[in-house]
């Protein structure tokens, strides 16, 4: 090959077909073949399958509903959290999927929460069961859960009104 060869960049053009369409051709068939859709049915969901909704769905609740439990494990204030070594906390309750605990933690207590469970009111946080070490109504937990982990909010997968 040549120096010029080299130098000269390929160009798209070259797999040209001069049998082919142009965009706006190409667009005109496929535009003769389609029939617009021109009115819409209401069916069961179970035969909605395959089909085309005719308007968006729109949810009317938070999915999940309240601020819940991500793991199984204990619900804590995040500002009873240790920055550093260890801390304890007193278990009060116990929160199963289902069955929200009425009562307020307060500072220095926890709950025992299934995955599901509501986060009763004064807690933010999920310390995750294999971070915590129980004793009777003791845990103790380590520095490695930050504020806010572990748990969903409301409407985080489905907002109301999405």
């Amino acid at each position: 090959m040549s120096q010029k060869e080299l130098s000269t960049p390929a160009s798209c053009m070259d797999d040209f077909d001069p049998d082919s369409l142009s965009a706006e051709a190409a667009t005109h068939k496929i535009l003769e073949t389609i029939t617009p859709i021109q009115g819409m049915e209401k069916v069961s969901l179970r035969t909605a399958l395959d089909r085309v909704l005719a308007e968006d769905v729109h949810s009317d609740v938070n999915v999940p509903s309240h601020i819940n439990s991500a793991m199984d494990g204990y619900a804590v204030q995040g500002t009873d959290l240790p920055a550093t070594g260890t801390g304890e906390l007193q278990v009060v309750g116990t929160v199963f999927a289902g069955k929200p605990l009425r009562a307020t933690v307060t500072s220095g207590q926890c709950v025992r929460i299934m995955t599901g469970g509501v986060l009763p009111p004064g807690t933010d946080t999920v310390v995750i069961q294999e971070r915590a070490e129980r004793h009777g109504d003791i845990i103790r937990i380590g520095a490695d859960t930050k504020t806010g982990d572990n748990v969903r909010q409301a409407g985080e997968d489905i907002a109301k009104s999405e």
